[in-house]
């Protein structure tokens, strides 16, 4: 009886999933950047879910090397956001705790620190193509400023798989580094299921 239980339960939440699949979604980016002080690597992902109290949550994971002073700087990013979207167009909006690690030498710094995030996307009927814009954000919290802003168009030829390439321009003011300004283009691909 009491497998006859979980089997019943069971496929009552399968179904339940089925029946909100459309309201469940994930993707992901990958990719690299070049400026013209150094170059880096990214990657997230994303994830949204049809409850209404819970943010969605998000990941991201960024690793950059300063060509001319070897410097390392990775930030590692965990965002809780809600999200409203009107026909092609999506706005979303949370607080990101971005964990900050820069290395210069034998000296490092680690920094957790909380972020606003904002981020607009616009879909182009029957192209593939959408149009994003995001931005996160902090104005002298424990002595770090940082304002993060990227641009980036997405091309999806296939129902899963596609490319995205934009621009990214990071300042951010550390209390043992000082100024850290880097900007530059990206390139990667997308998973969006």
């Amino acid at each position: 009886m009491k497998s006859i239980k979980t089997a019943f339960a069971l496929s009552t939440v399968l179904l339940a999933s089925a029946a909100h699949a459309d309201f469940l979604g994930a993707n992901a980016e990958a990719g690299f950047f070049d400026g013209d002080d150094g170059s880096a690597t990214y990657a997230s992902v994303d994830v949204q879910h049809p409850i209404p109290l819970i943010p969605n949550a998000r990941l991201d994971v960024w690793d950059f090397e300063s060509d001319p002073s070897g410097t390392e700087i990775s930030h590692l990013d965990l965002t809780g956001y809600y999200g409203v979207g009107l026909l092609w167009l999506g706005i979303e909006g949370g607080i990101t705790l971005r964990n900050l690690d820069i290395t210069r030498g034998n000296t490092e710094e680690s920094e957790s620190i909380p972020m606003l995030f904002l981020s607009a996307s616009l879909g182009i009927p029957g192209t593939g193509i959408t149009l994003a814009a995001e931005s996160k954000n902090i104005s002298s919290f424990s002595d770090v400023t940082i304002t993060d802003q990227s641009f980036k168009v997405q091309y999806q030829p296939l129902p899963i798989v596609g490319v995205e390439v934009g621009y990214r321009s990071i300042d951010q003011k550390t209390k043992v580094f000082g100024n850290y300004d880097y900007d530059g283009y990206f390139v990667g691909v997308t998973i969006d299921i």
